[in-house]
């Protein structure tokens, strides 16, 4: 089996990673203010409604190290997957493209 490696995925993921780490930053320098974790819930949409999708609702709460952590994981998969996609495409219209 093929090992699955992508450029393009794995930048997209650190990309979001970072995002991630930025947008609780931010919610621990507000913490306790109206609208603290606003980034932080902008960056975990995928998760958030990826959840209210399966199970009806969603909990997501900037104080909970585990849903971040969880949203983190969930969204930086994604992001990768998402990524790897794109690269497969490109890397097989360069194929056709050198053939033809």
């Amino acid at each position: 089996m093929r090992q699955a490696r992508s450029v393009l995925g794995l930048a997209l993921a650190a990309l979001y990673a970072v995002a991630f780490v930025v947008a609780y930053w931010l919610y621990a320098q507000a913490a306790g203010t109206f609208l603290a974790d606003l980034w932080l819930s902008l960056a975990a949409i995928p998760y958030i409604l990826t959840a209210r999708a399966l199970t009806g609702s969603s909990d997501f709460a900037a104080d909970a190290i585990g849903q971040v952590l969880a949203a983190a994981g969930f969204c930086c998969a994604l992001a990768y997957v998402a990524g790897a996609i794109v690269e497969a495409g490109l890397r097989g219209l360069w194929r056709l493209a050198r053939r033809g």
